[in-house]
């Protein structure tokens, strides 16, 4: 493994050396000192290294499932009883690097290349808003600065776009690292959080997976969250590709990296997007670290204990009983698609190249059904949050004062009811309804008022309704 990275004298928060030096221990912790550092979560205080690489070294069976059931707490305690579903809309696959684990990789001709044009957008759009999606993440291979006029349209024809009773209220982006100049641009369009996945923080690896293109540059990616919110970005959203790199250092090097956003920014990752390294049409790449079940469910686990304020992002694209085991881990929102995914109309062609063979084989509404039938958990579609402004820092202050959780049940309940008196099947519509009257039950008297006003307000065709 590298030592001191040749970017260290611009993001000094990163230092290979101690990261190393802190995953040296091998112990197990006593039960004891797993408990002492379990508080310090409940407590919501991030977690320093040595803290984070104890965890990692439970052993027990007892202990594991302690920091599982603790996970889940922290996130109960932050953002309550919900989970935030957010759909992909892939709108390009043209890039100019060579990632050597994605189908859009520039040298790779097992894919035909597609740039929606503003008919095909609104189309894809419209087959979400259908099912029932109210937020999306657009997500684009990196080719051009001239791109980002693109990717603005695509944000406002977003905004602008209304189906039936539906509509898209939120647009995150995934597009790769920006200038300045180019996130003023999409600045003026209210497009949401920024994503820049490091994928790996392990220089050696990252090269390994990178080898060209602008996504190569290792220090540039590591600086992009910075120059995202020094430009005016609100908020930025971190991510690993688990299995490029050692998870256990990339764990670690992630909590240093949000660690620095909120010294400088007064806010860290306001997501957290953990996915595993998959096949891919075109690549036949190898994660040389490539990561187990059990694993998973760790690193989900102990990312929530160790950054207790962030959003976790997985996907559906995981397997159906990991994604579900998941959500009792820590996971706080779901990024799911759909078998009636938007591109549909031009990937049915036998014979031909699909544009975006994304993979993902569950329905919204059998998501949503999982949810309510198994899991309790209350689905929610709620953007209210930056509809208000609340973002960055004041989003941040209003986590830690721990005034959020108070709102965001019935805010997701609100938006839940959108979609079960809309979208959802019958049967899926039965079981919310009995849901969300478990749920009214187990909230505060104020809490439980406000919900019941924006419930009726929603079932008298009142839309878009939140406190």
């Amino acid at each position: 493994m590298p030592g001191t990275s040749p970017s260290a004298s611009i993001t000094s928060w990163l230092d290979p050396v101690a990261i190393e030096t802190a995953l040296a221990r091998e112990s197990a912790p006593e039960t004891a000192v797993v408990r002492e550092i379990l508080d310090k979560s409940l407590a919501l205080e991030p977690l320093g290294p040595d803290e984070i690489v104890a965890l990692l070294r439970v052993r027990k069976p007892e202990d594991m499932q302690l920091i599982l059931g603790t996970a889940d707490l922290v996130k109960q305690k932050v953002y309550g009883d919900r989970i935030v579903l957010t759909a992909p809309l892939h709108i390009s696959n043209t890039c100019a690097s060579e990632c050597r684990y994605c189908a859009s990789r520039k040298g790779n001709t097992a894919i035909q290349r597609k740039r929606l044009d503003q008919t095909e957008l609104r189309e894809a759009a419209r087959k979400l808003i259908r099912q029932g999606h109210k937020r999306v993440v657009l997500v684009s291979g990196q080719s051009t600065s001239a791109d980002v006029e693109y990717w603005a349209e695509a944000v406002e024809i977003l905004h602008r776009l209304f189906d039936g009773m539906g509509e898209i209220r939120r647009v995150n982006l995934d597009l790769g690292v920006l200038t300045a100049e180019e996130y003023a641009l999409l600045r003026r369009t209210e497009a949401g959080t920024v994503n820049i996945y490091q994928e790996t923080y392990h220089e050696e690896s990252y090269r390994n997976a990178h080898p060209g293109g602008p996504k190569s540059d290792f220090a540039g990616r590591l600086l992009g969250p910075d120059t995202a919110l020094r430009a005016g970005m609100t908020d930025v959203g971190l991510g690993l590709a688990l299995g490029l790199g050692p998870w256990e250092f990339d764990l670690l090097a992630l909590a240093a990296h949000a660690a620095h956003l909120a010294r400088e920014y007064g806010a860290g990752g306001r997501t957290v997007n953990l996915h595993r390294v998959r096949p891919a049409p075109g690549c036949d790449f190898q994660p040389p670290y490539a990561m187990n079940d059990e694993d998973f469910l760790r690193c989900v686990a102990i990312t929530r204990l160790a950054i207790p304020y962030t959003g976790i992002l997985l996907t559906t694209r995981e397997p159906a009983g990991l994604w579900r085991a998941a959500c009792n881990t820590g996971c706080s929102q779901l990024l799911t698609g759909s078998i009636a995914n938007p591109y549909e109309s031009w990937t049915d062609a036998p014979g031909e190249k699909a544009p975006f063979p994304i993979g993902e084989d569950c329905h919204l509404d059998e998501v949503v059904r999982f949810l309510l039938e198994e899991a309790r958990h209350l689905p929610s579609f709620c953007t209210a949050c930056p509809r208000l402004g609340r973002s960055g820092k004041e989003f941040i202050s209003l986590v830690r004062g721990g005034n959020i959780k108070s709102q965001c049940g019935p805010n997701s309940m609100a938006s839940f009811m959108e979609f079960l008196l809309n979208y959802a099947t019958p049967y899926t519509r039965q079981l919310g309804e009995k849901v969300i009257a478990e749920k009214l039950e187990q909230l505060a008297e104020h809490e439980r008022g406000a919900a019941e006003r924006l419930l009726q307000k929603v079932r008298s065709g009142r839309m878009d309704e939140f406190i």
